[in-house]
């Protein structure tokens, strides 16, 4: 069993960049986060993000596969971790037990950071990091299923010619979607997407996981 989490004992992690943390009560009502957090929310306030909840801050598929993903942490007395698309980037969030002296009652605490890297297989199902099938797409909501998924291709190295052999397309149609993308996102060259892509670490979900968050025709195969 892991113990209760706490902004108190966040307190020596709090004012990293890019690290944010919250507390949800059981009904998954923000009742703490810290100024991170609420930044990465657009909010210029902490005050403005209490009393929010999942529903609030993304459409409803999105927040109810989230909150089933939070509810071992306070059922089962444990951490849970996974891995999400949220604001168009590649995030890492646990969850642990609120502890119930900090706020005079149970629910949850979350810490989430920028993920970049590769998750490390792990025998230990404890460090199990689970995989959040619903994209928050941010600001790659501009592009259309398809380019999405030739965006990814595109900065895993992939030339025009394969990407176009891959998805049975000619070249030029798969250049239409090069410039659209470009066009859209505001690069001027493919260094610039790939090094945006490396930065928000898109690059680290496999091809499999990309297809089921940009394109809702492959979640359940």
């Amino acid at each position: 069993m892991f113990e209760p989490m706490s902004p108190a004992r966040f307190a020596p992690f709090d004012g990293l960049p890019g690290v944010g943390a919250l507390a949800r009560d059981e009904s998954f009502r923000l009742v703490w986060c810290n100024e991170e957090y609420a930044h990465l929310c657009g909010r210029d306030r902490v005050e403005d993000m209490v009393g929010t909840t999942l529903f609030d801050l993304m459409p409803l598929e999105q927040a109810r596969e989230r909150a089933e993903h939070m509810r071992p942490a306070l059922s089962e007395g444990r951490m849970v971790a996974y891995q999400q698309m949220w604001n168009g980037a590649r995030w890492l969030t646990r969850v642990w037990p609120l502890d119930p002296e900090a706020f005079g009652h149970e629910g949850y605490f979350v810490m989430l950071r920028r993920l970049t890297d590769p998750i490390p297989e792990s025998a230990n199902p404890e460090d199990t990091v689970e995989f959040i099938r619903t994209a928050h797409l941010g600001d790659l909501s501009v592009l259309s299923p398809r380019e999405l998924e030739v965006y990814y291709y595109l900065a895993s190295g992939m030339t025009v010619s394969d990407i176009a052999e891959t998805l049975f397309r000619s070249d030029k149609t798969i250049g239409r979607h090069v410039e659209n993308i470009h066009k859209k996102m505001g690069y001027t060259n493919r260094a610039e997407l790939v090094r945006d892509a490396v930065q928000r670490g898109l690059i680290h979900f496999t091809g499999r996981q990309w297809l089921e968050l940009v394109d809702p025709r492959h979640a359940d195969g």
